[in-house]
């Protein structure tokens, strides 16, 4: 029972980190500890066992992760956290200023996105206070970028009758990657999942759009609005050429 003209405590934010540089995660935990209603209660490593259950059982309010050594892995890794802690805000510290990398963060539910070349363990305790406000930190450079593809995605499932309505975001994803021609094993490295999971999204996507092959799915995708991003369609033709030279014996490597 509160007593008259006393308020109540807040609940302290509940902090759990996932990094594999230990004695960093140690440093920034005890940097954590010290600030008043912060609370860690708990630290791991990303490629711990059963880290979901781990991490639902703390209970976090915030995550703050660093996603580098597990990025091959992200989006297994973001599935199996947010499921285990619906609710949870998520930050990332990362050397990463992919706005591709950045874009799929968001729609993962990230709520922050920080540099860690200038990131600074104030910032840190400043974006872990804010995200719990319901802010959202993302480089500046990165948001523009971030909020045009998001509100493209937005705008595309609203239009009326567009039969790109039906899929979901990950299959967006496949469908974008088939319209710039890119194979299978190329869509799995840029959206870090398993070649077997862009198949399946494949798979998926042709029995919603009702077609047979990638010519059909790419053609109804440029018809919906699709367009390929000219700067990775450049850097993957690139990448190709490379590749045929080294495959002719051509150590010429000028013009990539």
């Amino acid at each position: 029972m509160d007593l008259p003209g006393h308020k109540r405590a807040s609940p302290p934010v509940r902090v759990f980190l996932i990094d594999d540089e230990e004695m960093l995660a140690e440093a920034l935990a005890a940097r954590l500890s010290a600030e008043p209603g912060l609370l860690v209660v708990g630290r791991s490593r990303v490629s711990a066992p059963g880290l979901a259950d781990v991490v639902a059982c703390a209970r976090p309010s915030v995550l703050v992760i660093d996603i580098e050594p597990a990025w091959h892995a992200t989006a297994t890794l973001f599935g199996c956290l947010t499921s285990a802690t619906p609710g949870a805000r998520i930050v990332v510290l990362t050397d990463s200023h992919d706005p591709v990398r950045t874009t799929l963060a968001a729609r993962w539910g990230v709520t922050a996105w920080i540099g860690k070349e200038n990131c600074s363990a104030e910032y840190i305790v400043t974006v872990v206070r804010g995200v719990c406000e319901g802010k959202a930190y993302f480089e500046p450079e990165l948001i523009g970028f971030v909020l045009a593809q998001l509100r493209t995605e937005l705008d595309r499932a609203r239009a009326p009758g567009s039969p790109l309505g039906c899929l979901s975001g990950r299959e967006n994803d496949v469908l974008l990657g088939i319209v710039e021609g890119k194979p299978a094993s190329r869509i799995a490295k840029e959206l870090f999942v398993s070649i077997n999971t862009v198949r399946t999204h494949t798979h998926n996507l042709f029995a919603k759009l009702n077609v047979h092959s990638r010519l059909e799915a790419a053609a109804i995708g440029r018809a919906a609005g699709l367009r390929p991003r000219r700067a990775a369609v450049s850097a993957y033709e690139a990448e190709g050429r490379l590749v045929a030279r080294l495959r002719n014996g051509s150590g010429n490597h000028d013009g990539v």
